[in-house]
């Protein structure tokens, strides 16, 4: 499918992010066509539970 309009498809993703203590992770909702970031959660771990975060917060 190749978005032609915002809102249409949203992608996400986890990356890591490395501190000083241990590692956290960052989930991201992104808006396939703008490729605005439209929700994001950092969470201690890679449970579903940030990505679910993230998805609420693009809700």
């Amino acid at each position: 499918m190749v978005p032609t309009a915002p809102e249409q498809v949203w992608v996400a993703d986890i990356t890591y992010l490395p501190t000083a203590d241990r590692c956290t992770y960052l989930g991201l909702v992104t808006d396939a066509y703008s490729r605005k970031i439209v929700g994001y959660h950092v969470h201690d771990s890679l449970q579903t539970e940030g990505v679910r975060r993230a998805l609420e917060m693009a809700l």
